[in-house]
């Protein structure tokens, strides 16, 4: 960069525009073209990198945006200056470029003079902009200083632009009368409202909007510095009616003018309506009480909860209705409060004209109006309602009742058994394995008295007969009674279960004890038995080839998962076959202990059983331990 010229940096996404931009510096003596860009970020890297005294920079460019594209530049590059150009020339853009510190701002089309000449411009920090733009950014000075004339000024022998504009603005009807009292204007609101054009309008008097009846009344409001508002009706050009609210007031200005404020009170009157339909359609009481506490109105709902007819109501104090509670409707609370009031609710108790009492629910809602702040109290007689909470709260007794009791005969029935398997066990045990074992002792006795080899291979092949009987009895002890159960391992026994099913099919396992709670005796039981059952469906009809078994603690109970590669099956076909009892009771078992029971499956998909169960602390009943039944010491293992 020379040292006398001023470095500028041109950001244009369109190829044309920006070599002409290009062109032009070059053709400057006192300008160097030092980097180009085409889009917002490229012209803020090329800011940076060249330190130009100027960027002219297109406004719509791609990759961000051009306030944003500014304030970069001017933190980055605090000597570098930028000077807008844009083919759009919106008055919210250029001052929103403008806020951000750009230096200028031209449009597209601005003569190439006035383009380099800006460009020196912001070099030595002087703003520019394009005469048009800067004539329309300055209208809202120009309006705001009007604003600041003296009122006076604003009515002269007619009135201003900018003033009428302010009056077609306004929320309701305005008319502005001469001295002759002759309307000199009227905006939409007024137009609309009477059915007039502009035009029609003109030169017509006050008196000829309204009735007859209204005329000396209407005059009274021109001419006046203020009147208060006063309720008459409107006429409109088809000699209808219709409620309005007029007021009036006196322009102070070179010649007297006066002007009058029309309300259309047709809407709120309908509003009104509506309102008291609202009321006297709910299905509850409701009354409109003032800041004293008296009632100022009652729906027909009122007179039938209370029995009082509405006119026996109306300035009634609601203590009447809502004796001796506290109950708090003054509303100084909510009227010193900068914040808008908030309703609430509360269960107070209401009393009939024949002095009868009852609940009731009582919402207390504010309500803004014109004469101030009123409460609007919606009752509802509640003794259905708590009368219904009552049975309600006396079935979840009975159902807590009905659930321990439930505990109570699932308990007693796992211990009866539990305790007829022990037995069932120990006789077979005290009597048949005991005979068995005495008869083999005998059989080995006699088979050494014999010498014919024939006769002893008869006596080894009963005497293997009985040693098989003996070792089915005691796989049945095992099954009827656990050891590992009766000691409290449940994993234990079930995976003795798994050795037998091994053994017995070749079918590999994997148990997996994840369960860290200690089970009851009975739910113990329970769990186990409800396994076995699923493990002989595995070991009689899924010819699988492995199953794996988890306990898992899960919601204060234990979950149970047996999952098999066999050959899977339709549930809802077998399960619908007669015999088919097994699953049935798996279901049943998980029911009655308070928990559930899952199967999933299907053909070629193998099979999986989940079921749960609480593992709260049962009602008091007998546990099931080693001494419970009337076993010998030394338990046969299978």
């Amino acid at each position: 960069m020379g040292d006398n010229r001023i470095g500028v940096v041109v950001a244009d996404d369109d190829p044309a525009v920006r070599e002409a931009l290009a062109d032009l510096i070059d053709s400057h003596p006192d300008l160097e073209l030092v980097g180009l860009a085409i889009n917002h970020e490229q012209a803020v890297r090329a800011a940076v990198d060249h330190r130009p005294q100027v960027v002219i920079m297109d406004v719509h460019m791609p990759r961000g945006d051009a306030p944003s594209s500014v304030r970069a530049i001017r933190d980055q590059v605090p000597e570098a200056r930028v000077v807008a150009l844009s083919a759009h020339g919106e008055r919210e853009t250029v001052l929103n470029m403008l806020a951000v510190g750009a230096s200028g701002y031209l449009v597209k089309g601005t003569p190439a003079e006035e383009i380099l000449e800006a460009i020196v411009r912001a070099a030595r920090d002087q703003f520019s902009m394009s005469a048009e733009l800067l004539a329309d950014c300055a209208e809202p000075l120009r309006r705001a200083e009007r604003a600041s004339w003296r009122f006076e000024d604003l009515v002269g022998n007619r009135l201003e632009d900018s003033y009428l504009e302010l009056l077609g603005h306004a929320p309701c009807g305005v008319l502005v009368v001469g001295p002759r009292g002759r309307i000199e204007y009227a905006n939409a609101h007024v137009r609309h409202m009477f059915g007039y054009s502009s035009a029609e309008l003109r030169d017509k008097r006050l008196r000829d909007l309204v009735p007859e009846r209204y005329r000396t009344a209407s005059e009274q409001l021109i001419g006046r510095v203020f009147t208060t508002p006063s309720a008459m009706s409107g006429r409109r050009r088809d000699g209808s009616e219709f409620p309005a609210q007029f007021s009036g007031g006196h322009l102070q200005g070179r010649q007297p003018r006066g002007v009058v404020f029309v309300a259309d009170l047709s809407q709120l009157r309908a509003a009104e309506s509506r309102f008291r339909q609202l009321i006297e359609s709910s299905p509850d009481a409701m009354l409109i009480v003032d800041t004293s506490g008296r009632i100022q109105a009652a729906n027909h709902r009122t007179e039938a909860l209370f029995g009082y007819d509405r006119d026996h109501l109306i300035g009634r104090a609601v203590e009447a209705l809502l004796p001796d509670q506290p109950l708090t409707i003054s509303l100084r609370e909510w009227d010193d409060s900068m914040e808008e009031p908030v309703g609430h609710s509360m269960e107070l108790v209401g009393r009939r004209s024949d002095a009868k009492q009852f609940p009731a629910d009582v919402s207390i809602s504010p309500l803004r109006t014109e004469e101030g702040l009123l409460t609007v109290l919606t009752i509802r007689d509640i003794t259905e309602v708590q009368r219904a909470q009552f049975v309600l709260e006396r079935s979840l007794e009975l159902l807590e009742v009905t659930d321990r009791d439930r505990q109570a005969l699932l308990s007693h029935l796992v211990h009866a058994q539990e305790a007829e398997r022990g037995r069932i066990a120990a006789d077979i045990h005290d009597d048949t394995i005991q005979v068995i074992t005495a008869a083999s002792l005998r059989l080995q006795q006699l088979r050494r008295r014999l010498r014919d080899p024939d006769e002893q291979r008869v006596m080894d092949k009963l005497d293997e007969t009985l040693k098989l009987s003996l070792s089915r009895l005691r796989q049945l002890i095992f099954d009827l009674r656990p050891s590992s159960l009766e000691h409290g391992c449940l994993a234990g026994a079930l995976r003795g279960l798994l050795e037998q099913m091994r053994n017995e099919t070749g079918v590999t396992y994997r148990l997996e004890d994840r369960l860290t709670a200690h089970p009851p005796a009975e739910t113990m039981a329970l769990i186990y038995r409800t396994a076995q059952e699923a493990l002989v469906n595995v070991r009689k009809h899924a010819h699988a080839k492995t199953v794996h078994v988890q306990l898992l603690g899960l919601d204060d109970g234990c979950l149970v998962r047996i999952v098999d590669d066999g050959e899977g099956y339709n549930p809802l076909e077998v399960e619908s076959r007669p015999g088919h009892l097994g699953l049935s009771l798996i279901q049943e078992r998980a029911q009655i202990a308070g928990g559930w029971c899952r199967i999933e499956s299907e053909p070629g998909s193998g099979t999986t059983v989940e079921f749960w169960v609480p593992l709260g602390t049962p009602p008091d009943a007998p546990l099931i331990t080693p001494d419970s039944t009337d076993s010998p010491e030394g338990d046969p293992q299978p």
